[in-house]
């Protein structure tokens, strides 16, 4: 079925991840940006990304494959190299101008956090820069994509919230006893909105966790791209930090790939894998709430839905998407 391309003046040209650079290798691999089919693959001189369709009879170039370095049509064999020229159309005769029309759209294209970052516009700000999530020490783990069934902004409003922890992850993030919240700020710069010094008591902290009775862990939750957020939340008592990157992918209006980055400050003798499975499992927690919520998208009218003063954090995103002039995943 024909997917629409969806317009939006902000995200379309913003950085989003769209696969796991591990898993990238030799064959090209077809992603959906906000609608859009977008092409993916890798050469000697890094990764890039095309709209997925052959100017000549619209046949996805993901199917096809990459030789020398060159991108080739698996329809009429159409050979297209990373600046999107059609370099060779094997049908023509040899020493016959290939006409200028004979290009692939080519989009911004990166590798970084273990992510194919792509954009599908102008890019209007350099991909941050996060030393927690790009240094090695720090033992970095992608996590996901996640799939989920419902707007993007839906997932970044549910990672500002602190009262679901006691309920929705009870017994691991949160306790019920423990779910009144205190006061805290809301601060909000030109590019990002965050909150700082929130501590939240948890049963189960992390893997590696020294912590038997649970621990009262101090966080700091920032937003910084529309899709995009992070969070700290590091033990007073030791000195333990464990940091979380969140990037969400708008697939569709109402569907979109998550993707994370889990990084930490202590416990490097605990197998990697417990920390993404760990994190799998409160995801998944997450996701089935998030693809209960009516309206999918989510209201920027603040009258929609009732708001209280926990909320405060979750008001300030849907302020600031609003002034933005995000379209895709609100209403």
């Amino acid at each position: 079925m024909y997917q629409k391309r969806l317009q939006d003046p902000v995200l379309e040209n913003d950085w989003h991840a769209v696969y796991l650079a591990s898993e990238l290798k030799e064959q090209p691999v077809g992603v959906m940006v906000l609608g859009e089919r977008v092409a993916i693959y890798r050469t000697k001189k890094g990764v890039h990304a095309f709209q997925d369709l052959c100017i000549h009879r619209g046949a996805m170039l993901s199917k096809g494959w990459v030789q020398d370095d060159i991108l080739v049509c698996p329809y009429h064999g159409w050979q297209y190299d990373s600046s999107g020229q059609c370099v060779c159309i094997p049908a023509q005769p040899r020493g016959e101008k290939i006409p200028p029309r004979a290009k692939a759209q080519a989009y911004s294209c990166m590798e970084k956090y273990g992510f194919i970052w792509v954009c599908i516009g102008e890019p209007s700000a350099e991909l941050p820069h996060f030393e927690e999530f790009a240094d090695p020490q720090f033992r970095p783990l992608a996590c996901g994509p996640y799939t989920v069934h419902a707007a993007g902004t839906r997932v970044i409003e549910n990672f500002t919230d602190f009262a679901h922890l006691m309920f929705v992850h009870q017994g691991l993030l949160g306790h019920p006893d423990y779910a009144e919240l205190p006061d805290f700020k809301v601060i909000k710069e030109k590019e990002r909105i965050y909150i700082e010094d929130v501590p939240i008591f948890q049963p189960v902290a992390h893997s590696g966790s020294d912590k038997s009775e649970g621990t009262t862990y101090v966080y700091r939750k920032e937003v910084y791209r529309p899709l995009s957020a992070r969070l700290t939340k590091a033990d007073p008592s030791n000195g333990q930090a464990l940091w979380i990157m969140l990037t969400v992918l708008p697939v569709t209006a109402e569907e979109c790939l998550v993707f994370m980055v889990v990084s930490r400050n202590y416990a490097f003798d605990v197998d990697d894998a417990n920390f993404i499975q760990f994190q799998d499992m409160v995801f998944d927690q997450d996701a089935r709430i998030i693809e209960t919520q009516k309206p999918e998208l989510l209201p920027l009218d603040l009258q929609v839905e009732l708001n209280h003063k926990v909320d405060l954090f979750s008001i300030a995103y849907r302020r600031w998407l609003k002034e933005l002039g995000v379209v895709v995943g609100t209403i």
